[in-house]
């Protein structure tokens, strides 16, 4: 962080009365350095409206440990749990915590009647993973639902570009809740079972990020990303008699413009070692009903199809404009594959529900496994108690 970020930022929080002491920043990664020399060269203008600015409304220092998460174990709280029952999902929150508005999803979802069974979290929970003290703040914006279990599908804010002591941060803070043999340093990545529901918790940081080897789809051997990939295959392949959701933070496929090259790297990389199969043909051809996403701080729901099975990426990030809006498309088929997503072998591809044109609101997803077996998705609009489905 240069000496004037390193003011702007400083000033910032004396004027919000959350002044931290300053700390070397760590080493800013290639793709974030772009967007961070625009964000700091108006830091001083924000400074003066008094609007939130990412990198300065979370502490950036490491005076305190990081605390475990008080909520309950996941494993022992869902323990011969049974449909019916239902989990919330949401994600890339952290950009809301200065306005309230994370504060506000969680009372909506405290206020179900009845709650939710466990909480999902689709990445990006801190603006930056290095720094504990921003997990003591987590952890008070989180106290307000302490009582519901809590899953994480990393982000990449929070492991900041793959640094080892934000991961080991991460770990500390939620290992306690989702179990410290499936949650490590080295392997972000994990699976869950709840009832007749199998959840597949993904690290998409190590499948997305061209640096690593990825979007190539051919890894240097014993790389993280293709052992990632032999263990959901694996996974995938043990028999399983119900529905399986997988959780990761980068998307598939979008309709908005914001990281669409990640989409698109996951949508497209064949692995040679899984039969020059991309990650979407994996996952429906193993069976997955459902993948959760965010990173592009919008909502988007879009059903695919590949030999006779239907699959729903469930986008519910947040909320954003400009180009991170998602937008209507009327061939899908063809607007994608013109925008470079390669549709062959695909049967189908269909929107449904995404963000409206009028005001931006902030919003969750509520996944049911109903009693006779069904899986059930309805996006709910903060301050509105009307459930809308993810897929009319």
């Amino acid at each position: 962080m240069s000496p004037r970020t390193r003011i702007g930022c400083t000033l910032y929080e004396m004027l919000r009365g959350n002044l931290v002491r300053a700390v070397p920043a760590p080493r800013e990664s290639p793709r974030r350095r772009g967007a961070s020399t625009c964000r700091y060269a108006v830091a001083a203008l924000v400074v003066c409206l008094g609007l939130p600015l990412s990198g300065c409304y979370w502490p950036r220092s490491s005076t305190l440990p990081v605390p475990r998460l008080a909520h309950p174990a996941f494993d022992t709280a869902t323990a011969g749990l049974q449909p019916p029952f239902r989990f919330a999902v949401f994600g890339d929150q952290k950009g809301l915590a200065q306005s309230g508005e994370w504060d506000a999803l969680l009372r909506d979802l405290r206020s179900l009647d009845p709650p939710p069974a466990f909480l999902l979290d689709t990445g990006d929970i801190v603006e930056n993973g290095v720094y504990r003290d921003q997990f003591v703040r987590l952890e008070q914006i989180l106290s307000v639902v302490s009582d519901l279990p809590y899953l994480l599908a990393v982000g990449n804010h929070e492991i900041d570009d793959d640094d080892e002591t934000a991961k080991g941060h991460v770990v500390e803070f939620l290992g306690g809740v989702i179990g410290r043999d499936a949650f490590r340093v080295d392997q972000l990545y994990y699976l869950k079972t709840v009832g007749s529901l199998r959840l597949l918790m993904l690290d998409s940081n190590d499948l997305v990020y061209p640096e690593r080897g990825a979007c190539t789809g051919r890894y240097p051997a014993g790389d993280r990303g293709a052992r990632q990939l032999r263990w959901l295959v694996d996974e995938l392949a043990a028999p399983w008699d119900g529905h399986t959701v997988v959780a990761l933070h980068h998307t598939l496929i979008l309709s908005a413009t914001k990281h669409e090259d990640h989409a698109r790297c996951l949508w497209n990389g064949a692995y040679a070692a899984h039969g020059d199969r991309t990650l979407p043909e994996i996952l429906i051809d193993g069976g997955v009903d459902l993948v959760l996403t965010g990173h592009t701080h919008t909502y988007e729901v879009i059903r695919v199809s590949r030999g006779g099975r239907a699959m729903l990426s469930v986008n519910v990030s947040g909320r954003s404009g400009g180009s991170r809006r998602a937008r209507p498309v009327s061939d899908p088929m063809r607007a994608f594959a013109a925008r470079g997503w390669d549709m062959s072998g695909w049967e189908g591809v269909s929107q449904g529900a995404l963000m409206p044109s009028g005001s931006l609101v902030n919003q969750f997803g509520l996944v049911t496994l109903t009693a006779d077996g069904e899986l059930e998705c309805v996006i709910h609009h903060v301050d509105d108690p009307r459930p809308r489905p993810c897929h009319p």
